[in-house]
């Protein structure tokens, strides 16, 4: 028996790089739905910084969909970069929501189970309650030392 769909066509993948759009490509701002993950196309405006994998986007405001790493802690997340590094002045996809590899900041660890914020320029911190910080953006699956990476669910 067949099971029939109304899926939209994409033409290339969630990985996509581009520092160009085609008449293929999507416009900034499209969600597109992979599996169990939520991905949003955006505009890397940068000012010199690309977007790694593991590190988190944050609105620029400099137009709609422009994002970059340099931020402060307490500012608008986008999603994170899972697959491969947006250059500065490239276009690509962040995962929304869903699971990836987030890199933690130099000097926060985190135990599996923990809540994690967006720290400065693109990495994750541990988040508390007890300090007023309650800008939950992902929970830890796996344990991370100081400035390494762990596996964790996302939701912005």
């Amino acid at each position: 028996m067949g099971f029939y769909g109304v899926d939209p066509i994409h033409f290339g993948s969630v990985s996509m790089v581009t520092t160009s759009l085609g008449k293929n490509d999507p416009e900034p701002g499209t969600l597109r739905q992979e599996g169990d993950e939520e991905y949003i196309f955006v505009y890397n405006t940068g000012s010199n910084a690309q977007i790694n994998p593991g590190h988190c986007a944050v609105l620029s405001g400099v137009t709609g969909y422009s994002v970059t790493v340099s931020s402060i802690s307490l500012d608008l997340a986008v999603g994170v970069c899972k697959h491969a590094t947006i250059v500065t002045g490239g276009y690509g996809w962040l995962v929304r929501r869903g699971f990836t590899s987030v890199e933690m900041g130099a000097n926060y660890s985190c135990a599996v189970g923990e809540l994690l914020e967006i720290g400065v320029d693109g990495v994750f911190d541990t988040a508390s309650n007890t300090t007023g910080n309650a800008g939950y953006v992902a929970k830890a699956m796996t344990a991370a030392a100081s400035g390494a990476s762990c596996d964790a669910y996302v939701k912005f």
